[in-house]
Parts: structure tokens; C-alpha cells; sequence
């Protein structure tokens, strides 16, 4: 593979953890939310908890279980990404070595 396609490939993992990681800290923001509702909903009624349920304000316990299985989700894809993120960055270390000895040993020798 060219050095060119290898830098395209690697900007685009970037973005992914990028997305995976923006992905993760939602979903753990959404958890510490969670706890938050689960202490208000004793002092709620059962129709305010339904109305703001239905609002999108709370969630609803089947939502949470989601959301708690996403944040484990998130965190195996970000480590897989970086896994092959790093596999990438060695072959565009290497990509760059071999560009480097090519312009190196396509030089004309000198008359030292």
C-alpha cells in the first residue's frame, strides 16, 4: 500500500476514536443521569414520572439497561480501534522509512 492511502487510512481511525470516544463519554454522562433519576423518582408521582418519560426527560428502565450496555460497548470499540490504529501507525512508520531510503539511495553518491 502507498504512503498516501496509509496517511488516508489513519485519518480516518482518527476520526473514528474521535466518534467512538465522543460516543463513550455520552453514554457516561447519560449513566451518571441515570442515578440521578433513579434518586428523584420516589418523589415523583407515577403520571409525572410517565409525562416527563414520555418527554424524554426520564428514562425509562429498559432505555437505562440499554444505555448501561452501550458504555461497555463503547469502550471494547474504542479499544479495538486503537488496536488497529496502532497497526497502522507502524506501517506508516515503515511507509515513511521506505520513502526515506529511496530519496536517500536515489541520490547520486558523492566525490568525497
Amino acid at each position: 500500500m502507498n504512503r498516501l492511502n496509509i496517511e488516508l487510512y489513519a485519518e480516518r481511525l482518527a476520526r473514528h476514536v474521535e466518534r467512538a470516544a465522543d460516543e463513550l463519554a455520552d453514554a457516561r454522562l447519560r449513566e451518571a443521569w441515570w442515578e440521578l433519576e433513579l434518586a428523584a423518582r420516589p418523589s415523583l408521582s407515577v403520571r409525572d414520572a410517565e409525562r416527563l418519560e414520555a418527554l424524554g426527560l426520564l428514562l425509562t428502565p429498559t432505555t437505562a439497561s440499554t444505555i448501561m450496555c452501550s458504555v461497555g460497548e463503547r469502550v471494547a470499540d474504542l479499544a479495538a480501534i486503537h488496536r488497529l490504529q496502532a497497526i497502522v501507525e507502524r506501517q506508516r512508520a515503515e511507509a515513511r522509512q521506505v520513502q526515506t531510503g529511496v530519496t536517500t539511495t536515489s541520490s547520486p553518491p558523492s566525490s568525497s
